[in-house]
């Protein structure tokens, strides 16, 4: 079945009917490019399970999305779904940081603004937390600040708000730079 399709037709199961698209996508770079393709330009039905596989994607094989990582960055301004945003910050918090110093800068400002968007969703708001401790590692003079804001977005946020922002808070304390 096309990958299309099956993004277009698979409601129930997604582990069973995103699995071999998960695995194509890993082998083959025709493949990948297709499905970055059509969750970032696709439906938003397309745009939303096309970043599915893709998190899997990033889970199992990381180093096949770096050469998609401008394009990223340019989808942060162009995310018409949630997906895309989750998709996107989470392969940052939970991956490298960018190399490219211009990247790291409108990540972080990104990041910033989700994390202080009481609208947003939670875990793009989670996120980005994660990826502002991230860039204090090489940028410690941003930890106060990170850390001020942290206290002000979990005062009103959500359980897992909290819980990232308490911990953060901590690693901060821990790695000395608050």
């Amino acid at each position: 079945m096309e990958l299309k399709t099956v993004l277009n037709t698979c409601t129930v199961a997604k582990d069973e009917a995103y699995a071999h698209w998960i695995d194509a996508a890993i082998a083959e770079e025709l493949v990948l490019q297709e499905v970055v393709d059509l969750a970032f330009t696709g439906t938003n039905q397309e745009r939303t399970r096309g970043c599915w596989i893709l998190h899997h994607v990033g889970d199992r094989a990381p180093e096949l999305l770096k050469v998609f990582v401008p394009r990223m960055m340019d989808q942060l301004d162009h995310s018409t779904t949630d997906a895309e945003v989750r998709f996107i910050l989470r392969y940052f918090a939970t991956q490298q940081l960018p190399e490219n110093e211009e990247y790291k800068g409108l990540l972080l400002d990104y990041s910033w603004k989700c994390m202080t968007d009481p609208k947003a969703a939670i875990a793009p708001r989670v996120y980005g937390m994660t990826i502002a401790y991230k860039m204090c590692e090489e940028h410690p003079e941003l930890a106060p600040e990170l850390a001020q804001t942290i206290e002000n977005v979990v005062e009103y946020g959500s359980a897992g708000m909290k819980n990232r922002g308490g911990k953060i808070i901590q690693w901060l304390r821990k790695d000395g730079l608050i």
